[in-house]
């Protein structure tokens, strides 16, 4: 198919999420760090999606046991004493809840459980910065399959660059014009001769049958100036493509991050695991940066992205 006969439509990341189908468990989900906490962040009661657990310990006691935390954070699941780890779609067992704890993802304090599990690979120094993740922990039967890292050697790789020009033009332009007191260094016309490179692309089946979903970042770098130490500008882009029969597309970028080559202030998408529950399919995964860290479940339908859970682990200031 030619590329001028494909179809872009430029929408809303995010609309409202309505409730699943009534065959659905209740279950609460957390992110599994590799030091064997256990971060929970959504509850899902069967229909609805929330974020129970408590987003920071300030007026809050740490309480000195898995019981002694209150049901009402845990959702609609009671209180547990076991969890199951899910790696990239791999049930890599039960793990017991040993006792709360606090961590640091970022400058803040949040609210854990220390598990029994743990990691095949050694956990790097406390302060490291995002923490690495081992998947996501999860009560009860609900099984958890993984979404697909793509490399560039895929098919879908060079035809999502090439979708990917015109709109990131678009995005980075807006960004750049955001700016009040600094002026891009390249030119409009100069930074469309730069090429796109594509860093990471994810994908998942959809609910709809033949559709998929696509989470891209891409990069473009610039020649450093005299002044720049090496370090030239760099834009980054976030975005999401939706894939559907007969030739039907849907690309947002959600976001454009116009810095220099450190990317302070950037962010990038982990992906964590996609849940099938109801009929529907949800993402889970990790957004961070040198800032902030934050879990997200979405879901995509075929024009937009639905998040029904953002909930802010970790925080410091610019």
């Amino acid at each position: 198919m030619k590329l001028s006969a494909l179809l872009f439509l430029l929408v809303p990341l995010l609309s409202p999420a309505r409730p699943a189908p009534d065959n659905a468990q209740p279950f609460m989900l957390g992110v599994v760090r590799r030091d064997g906490v256990i971060s929970p962040f959504a509850a899902f009661n069967g229909k609805h999606w929330s974020a129970p657990w408590p987003g920071t310990l300030r007026y809050l006691e740490l309480p000195f046991s898995v019981e002694a935390v209150p049901r009402k954070w845990w959702g609609n699941v009671g209180t547990p004493s076991e969890m199951t780890i899910w790696t990239a779609g791999t049930n890599r067992g039960v793990v017991r809840l040993e006792r709360p704890t606090q961590m640091q993802p970022m400058c803040s304090m949040r609210l854990a459980v220390r598990s029994s599990y743990k990691s095949t690979q050694p956990p790097p120094p406390p302060a490291e910065r995002p923490y690495p993740k081992d998947g996501l922990a999860i009560t009860g039967t609900q099984s958890i399959d993984a979404i697909d890292i793509l490399t560039p050697w895929a098919s879908e790789w060079v035809p999502t660059a090439l979708l990917l020009m015109d709109p990131f033009a678009s995005a980075e332009q807006d960004a750049v014009r955001a700016f009040t007191a600094w002026k891009h260094p390249v030119s409009r016309a100069e930074r469309a001769r730069v090429p796109l490179e594509l860093e990471t692309m994810y994908r998942a089946a959809m609910d709809k049958p033949g559709w998929t979903a696509y989470h891209v970042e891409a990069v473009k770098r610039y020649p450093a100036g005299p002044d720049d130490e090496g370090c030239g500008p760099m834009t980054s882009v976030g975005a999401w493509m939706t894939v559907g029969p007969d030739g039907k597309h849907a690309m947002t970028i959600y976001r454009a991050d116009v810095t220099y080559c450190e990317r302070a202030g950037s962010s990038f998408m982990l992906p964590l695991g996609l849940i099938k529950t109801g009929g529907r399919h949800y993402w889970v995964y990790q957004i961070s940066g040198h800032t902030r860290e934050y879990y997200v479940v979405a879901r995509p339908v075929s024009d937009s992205v639905q998040s029904v859970v953002d909930y802010e682990a970790g925080v410091c200031p610019r």
